[in-house]
């Protein structure tokens, strides 16, 4: 992958498009535990309901040992089933935590792999920053070449270039500045 890709990719995938798909997944995982809760609640009010109507007959002056007998167990029963209520409330409340945890904890892994891309992305940045500019550094003090033509003399390439044809003589190891030939390749230092 190349670092425009990568930058592309950093830039284009934003962190509250993870923020928001955990936020969708607690929030789904929070309607399944409310509505356990509710199934819950409902079945332990029907379990009372159903307790409360033997009880009642079972008050009643005609009632038998076995209807006050019945009665006891429906109370029994309304019981049990009220504490089973609770029980899966708090099952369906700890799933939902743990899959809002899950999906937090999935949205941060996130974020965290597109922080280390974009840090990667601009240490590429800054490497080929400092590879152009050691580059230009090193055309910028790279000397320049003259080919010597006919009738042309050292002091005269020297004021072209800008430099005094005595340096020249002596970056090019030219014992006599008034002897150059024609086609000689001549070093003008920067």
């Amino acid at each position: 992958m190349s670092v425009w890709d990568k930058i592309k990719d950093a830039l284009t995938t934003d962190d509250a498009e993870a923020a928001a798909e955990a936020q969708q997944e607690a929030e789904q995982a929070q309607a399944e535990a409310d509505k356990a809760k509710v199934e819950a609640q409902a079945r332990a009010d029907e379990a009372r309901r159903k307790a409360d109507e033997a009880a009642n007959k079972a008050g009643l002056p005609t009632a038998t040992d076995e209807e006050k007998a019945q009665a006891d167990q429906a109370r029994q029963d309304a019981e049990a089933a009220a504490q089973k209520a609770q029980e899966d409330a708090a099952e369906a409340d700890r799933k939902a935590d743990e899959r809002a945890q899950r999906a937090l904890e999935k949205a941060n892994a996130r974020r965290e792999k597109r922080q280390e891309e974009r840090q990667e992305a601009r240490e590429e940045r800054q490497e080929e920053r400092q590879e152009a500019r050691a580059e230009a550094r090193e055309a910028a003090h790279a000397d320049e070449v003259y080919t010597v033509k006919s009738g042309d003399t050292l002091s005269e390439i020297g004021a072209r270039y800008g430099v005094d044809y005595h340096v020249l003589a002596r970056a090019n190891d030219i014992d006599n500045p008034d002897l150059i030939f024609p086609g000689q390749k001549i070093r003008i230092p920067k």
